[in-house]
């Protein structure tokens, strides 16, 4: 439930529906103004599934966090789950975040994203890619290389 309730916030925020094309297939359809309503409107209406690399970054953080995600400190994290999209936030935490002490609950939740781009590593941009390959259990696949 809570799930849901992450993923309709994070559709429903005013940022720009582009934010989501590595979460959403074809989310730009949802960009095309055709009546009065927004694009995030018709985007929640809609309901798509996030892709499975992004449905697992919010299960995750909700995992880890459950309904203090919606409360001061998490609720940031929250925020920049919906204003950048999910695949974006967790590879800004991946490569940014270095938490302080050994039970930071940052720590927990940062070892859960390296894990999940291990399983999906075409999920991290290129320049994010090269950087953490070295560190991966799954190296990337180089492009013409089988």
């Amino acid at each position: 439930m809570l799930c849901e309730r992450v993923k309709a916030i994070i559709m429903a925020h005013s940022a720009p529906i582009n934010r989501l094309s590595r979460d959403i297939e074809n989310a730009r359809q949802f960009d095309v103004q055709s009546g009065p309503t927004t694009a995030q409107f018709e985007l929640l209406c809609a309901a798509p599934a996030f892709v499975p690399v992004s449905a697992h970054i919010v299960e995750l953080f909700v995992r880890s966090f459950g309904r203090g995600l919606f409360a001061r400190p998490y609720s940031f994290l929250l925020l920049a789950l919906a204003a950048t999209g999910p695949v974006a936030a967790a590879e800004t935490l991946v490569l940014h975040a270095s938490p302080a002490y050994e039970h930071d609950p940052m720590r927990a939740l940062i070892g859960g994203l390296e894990g999940i781009f291990a399983t999906y590593p075409e999920a991290l941009s290129i320049p994010a890619r090269g950087l953490l390959a070295p560190f991966m259990l799954k190296p990337p696949r180089q492009p013409g290389w089988r």
